[in-house]
């Protein structure tokens, strides 16, 4: 997976994870139709399989497995539902087979089918073909299960084909083949890939802070704690209540009471997660929009005093890490007034422009971009990155300036860059990454000049 995706990737599973909990654990995903129970509580894992990868939809499905043998181990549940449960099947293996494996290995497979129908030459029809049959396959998957684990119910992989053609059965599964389909168009759309964009953009300069994973870290295991405390209250106090009017609970109903005020607070949490998402993504697309209010109206960069702003805390950040491996860089046009001169400045805007789209392509992901004025743009990169991949990027950066023509004149520009050392301030970098700049100029420009770690000239090129 590409690094851009590394975020919103997590976040979409988490997203998933808590949906698929909140489906198994109320009447959205999962009611009784007796003898046996009938479930949608499937349709976060196809989600899964759709946006992101077999790997999530896999992990989702081991989820929505284990959701449904926490629900069959009461001993309340109908009597097929029990099979699910290691704790009143008489069969531990062949319940772990049937509620987690059988489940699990559904995921996996409708992730396989989608990866499998994206390569088509008309993607859609093939994940809605998938999404249309994925309530077999996983009823597949179940009875196929049944009759390896208790031949005695009955079962067969065959019984999945079971009222496949009825009505209700078509309708629902095209409504969910539907869904599936728009969910998929919508993750391809450019608004959504520019959503994602900022997300990411916004929490690579916020994911090294230790004390935001602390927090979060705490915040869990605070929310756990209070979640059994309040079920143990909820489970003494309704037996108190149910006691005071006659009626005592014995073991095995206590048990059950304890059970479903368990399933009641992993619901709310679920939701508690789903709300919390959406929080901090709607957070951080604010702070994206506050960002970009700091932003150059010609080139899209950070003006010069937005960038040295962000580049401070991007330095704390790293200092905190002890991750202080990036580079900054200078980047300067060379005869930039003689091409204002000769073609106007319409055309050294669009030479601007162009120059600080490379910049996006080349390093928008690894670090903060700002035009410091005129033609003078500057890089902090916060990420490691190995001196022979700075080399390549800032080969590609002169080969992609180079290609910026007028009747034959080529655009160049020259870069100094070096390494970030921990305790400098971003003036500091400025100076000495401006000063190989010069020196890159005054060995004929069209080039780029790297400093070592004690900031001294060691490498220079031109192309």
């Amino acid at each position: 997976m590409k690094q851009p995706a590394k975020v919103m990737y997590r976040r979409t599973l988490e997203t998933l994870i808590a949906l698929e909990l909140l489906m198994s654990f109320s009447f959205l995903g999962y009611f009784h139709v007796e003898p046996i129970s009938i479930t949608i509580a499937y349709i976060p894992v196809l989600i899964a399989g759709v946006l992101l990868s077999p790997k999530a939809s896999t992990l989702v499905g081991l989820f929505f497995g284990l959701a449904s043998m926490w629900k069959a181990s009461a001993s309340y549940v109908l009597p097929a539902d029990q099979l699910f449960s290691p704790l009143l099947s008489g069969n531990p293996v062949g319940s772990l087979a049937l509620s987690v494996g059988s489940r699990a290995f559904f995921g996996l497979a409708a992730g396989l089918l989608y990866a499998a129908a994206k390569k088509l030459r008309h993607p859609a029809w093939g994940i809605a073909m998938v999404s249309y049959l994925a309530p077999r396959i996983h009823a597949c998957f179940v009875y196929g299960t049944m009759y390896l684990f208790f031949p005695e119910t009955g079962y067969n992989p065959a019984d999945a084909l079971s009222g496949f053609f009825t009505p209700v059965e078509v309708a629902s599964n095209g409504v969910i083949a539907a869904v599936i389909v728009l969910l998929w168009i919508a993750s391809c759309s450019p608004v959504w890939q520019q959503f994602q964009q900022r997300i990411e953009f916004m929490h690579s300069l916020q994911a090294e802070r230790r004390y935001h994973r602390l927090s979060i870290v705490f915040m869990t295991a605070l929310t756990l704690a209070a979640a059994l405390a309040v079920t143990v209250y909820f489970v003494n106090r309704i037996d108190y209540v149910l006691g005071g009017r006659g009626i005592n609970l014995t073991d095995p109903g206590y048990m059950d009471v304890f059970h479903l005020q368990v399933q009641f607070l992993l619901g709310i949490i679920s939701l508690m997660t789903l709300v919390a998402q959406f929080l901090i993504l709607n957070r951080e697309y604010n702070s994206y929009q506050a960002y970009e209010g700091k932003m150059d109206f010609l080139t899209g960069s950070l003006t010069r005093r937005a960038f040295f702003a962000s580049c401070s805390r991007a330095l704390r950040s790293m200092e905190r890490q002890e991750t202080a491996k990036g580079y900054f860089i200078m980047v300067d046009l060379d005869d930039f007034k003689t091409l204002n001169d000769s073609y106007g400045h319409p055309e050294g805007d669009r030479a601007l422009k162009e120059v600080s789209l490379c910049m996006k392509e080349l390093f928008g992901n690894r670090g903060v971009i700002g035009r410091l004025g005129g033609d003078e743009f500057a890089v902090l990169l916060y990420q490691e990155v190995s001196r022979p991949e700075l080399e390549v990027d800032l080969r590609h950066l002169l080969n992609r300036v180079r290609k910026i023509t007028w009747d034959g004149w080529h655009l160049t520009c020259s870069v100094g860059a070096l390494p970030v050392r921990t305790g400098c301030e971003p003036e500091d970098l400025y100076r000495a990454a401006d000063q190989l700049m010069y020196a890159a100029k005054e060995k004929g420009r069209n080039r780029y000049v790297i400093g070592d770690e004690n900031w001294q000239i060691q490498t220079l090129e031109k192309l």
